[in-house]
C-alpha cells in the first residue's frame, strides 16, 4: 500500500468513507516514479492523460518564450496535485512545462482507472475543488502583474503569502532567480529592491523566510 498515505494526504479521497481507503486505492493502481532536480515531467505539447501527486519534494511549471525569457508560473509543494486542468482537457497538451524543482517522487494517476472507480464521481469533486483553487492561484499572480513597480510587487506577493499562512513569517519555497522569474522581473533588480527594502526596515528575511516589520 506504498503512496496511500500520499493520497490521503492530497485531498484526493476527502468525500470518501474511510472504509473505502483501501478500495478506492486498489482501483487506482497509482505508479510512484523518483526522480532528480530539474527532470521534466511534461514538456510544452506532451499529451498528459495522468494527474501527479507530489510525494516529496516540489515541482515548478514553467513558461519558456522564443525571446529567451523564462516565466515561473507556479511551484507546487508536496502533498499538492497538479495537471488536472491539462488531463482533463479536450486535447490533454502541456500548455507549459512541468520541472522538478528539487529531488522528487512523484505519484501518478491515470484518468483512465479513475474513470473506472465505483469511486470516480467523489474523486472528480475533490478534482474541480483543486481546479478552482488553482484558478484562484492564477488570479493571485494577475493580481501581482498588475502592480506597478518593482516594490509594489514584492509587497502584494508577500501579502498573499501571509493571507494564506495566517502566520507573521512566510516561506517563499523559491531561489531568487525563479522568484525573480515569477514576478517578471530582473533578478538583480529584485535582489537590490529586497535588500533596500530590508535596510528600510519594511521586511526582514533570511534565505526563503520573510516577515514583515
Amino acid at each position: 500500500m506504498k503512496y496511500l498515505g500520499t493520497i490521503i494526504e492530497s485531498g484526493l479521497f476527502d468525500n470518501l468513507n474511510r472504509t473505502d481507503y483501501m478500495h478506492a486505492f486498489e482501483e487506482l493502481n497509482v505508479i510512484g516514479q523518483n526522480m532528480k532536480k530539474d527532470d521534466v515531467i511534461f514538456r510544452v505539447g506532451d499529451k498528459v492523460s495522468k494527474i501527479c501527486i507530489i510525494d516529496r519534494g516540489s515541482v515548478r511549471g514553467e513558461k519558456a518564450y522564443p525571446n529567451g525569457e523564462l516565466h515561473i508560473i507556479q511551484v507546487y509543494d508536496e502533498g499538492n496535485i497538479f495537471a488536472i486542468e491539462t488531463a482533463v482537457s479536450k486535447k490533454k497538451t502541456a500548455p507549459i512545462d512541468y520541472i522538478c524543482n528539487e529531488d522528487c517522487t512523484i505519484v501518478f494517476v491515470s484518468l483512465t482507472n479513475i474513470n473506472n472507480s465505483r469511486f470516480s464521481r467523489q474523486i472528480y469533486d475533490v478534482l474541480m475543488q483543486h481546479m478552482a483553487s488553482d484558478n484562484i492561484r492564477k488570479m493571485h499572480k494577475i493580481e501581482i502583474l498588475a502592480e506597478r513597480g518593482l516594490r509594489n510587487r514584492i509587497l502584494m506577493y508577500l501579502e498573499i503569502l501571509h493571507r494564506k499562512s495566517g502566520t507573521d513569517t512566510v516561506s517563499v519555497k523559491m531561489s531568487r532567480e525563479q522568484l525573480a522569474q515569477y514576478l517578471c522581473v530582473n533578478r538583480s533588480a529584485l535582489s537590490n529592491e529586497l535588500n533596500k527594502m530590508k535596510r528600510e526596515k519594511i521586511i526582514d528575511f533570511e534565505k526563503d523566510q520573510f516577515r514583515f516589520l
